[in-house]
């Protein structure tokens, strides 16, 4: 579990000195700025999550808002998706939305189907071809930290209590001294995680193999003849 709201300020406080209603917020909002500051700069495995209980396509719909279709929590990247239908269940591939355009500038000319490739456009997701039923989807992202405002709320990270209480303490003085400069917080909290990410990037059961570049997976499944970029994946 991680560390309390409560304790998280009571430890920023006793770096500074004085202690008044300015005071308590300053450091709510500096211990907030820092989480937001601190996911800019490195998905922790304690906010990466797998979704496999909320997202479904909608037949002959293509556009997916993130939150009020898909149902994501506080969405941030999207690093895969699955279209679960059993044995031929596939992961979707993502396409860039200019090759998307570019290629099949009206999805709506192709038949419906079982999607195999998907784009983002801001916080909707677009999938083709577009489905032809209702399908589970299987979506592992990033989230945004929560805003902390309860006392007995926890902070989603498990080992960086040191980071963020040096970083809300120094947003937390800037705020009250009522400094006009501008402050590069994500700055700041790249190099006081640099030790953190090299940890957390550390995977003891994966070995790397070194492979020629590729832009985009080249495995095909089902109607490959039916989707346009296949010829770029050879």
């Amino acid at each position: 579990m991680g560390t309390t709201f409560a304790e998280l300020k009571r430890q920023v406080l006793l770096r500074l000195r004085d202690m008044d209603g300015v005071t308590d917020l300053a450091i709510e909002d500096g211990i907030n700025q820092a989480h937001k500051a601190i996911s800019r700069v490195h998905d922790f495995d304690e906010l990466i999550v797998l979704d496999t209980s909320n997202a479904a396509t909608v037949a002959n719909q293509k556009l997916y808002h993130l939150t009020s279709d898909l149902a994501l929590s506080n969405p941030k990247d999207i690093y895969s998706i699955r279209l679960m239908d059993t044995s031929s269940s596939r992961k979707l591939t993502y396409v860039p939305p200019r090759d998307l355009d570019r290629d099949v500038p009206y999805t709506e000319q192709s038949s419906t189907g079982k999607s195999s490739w998907y784009t983002q456009r801001g916080m909707y997701l677009e999938f083709f071809r577009i489905p032809d039923d209702a399908y589970s989807l299987y979506i592992m992202h990033s989230k945004w930290p929560s805003t902390l405002s309860n006392e007995t709320d926890e902070t989603p990270y498990l080992h960086l209590d040191d980071v963020i209480i040096t970083l809300g303490t120094e947003i937390a003085r800037t705020i009250i001294n009522k400094s006009g400069a501008l402050n590069d917080w994500t700055g700041r909290a790249r190099e006081l995680l640099s030790a953190s990410i090299l940890e957390n990037r550390q995977r003891p059961d994966v070995t790397f193999v070194a492979r020629p570049f590729r832009a985009r997976s080249s495995r095909l499944s089902g109607e490959y003849w039916l989707d346009p970029f296949t010829r770029r994946d050879k």
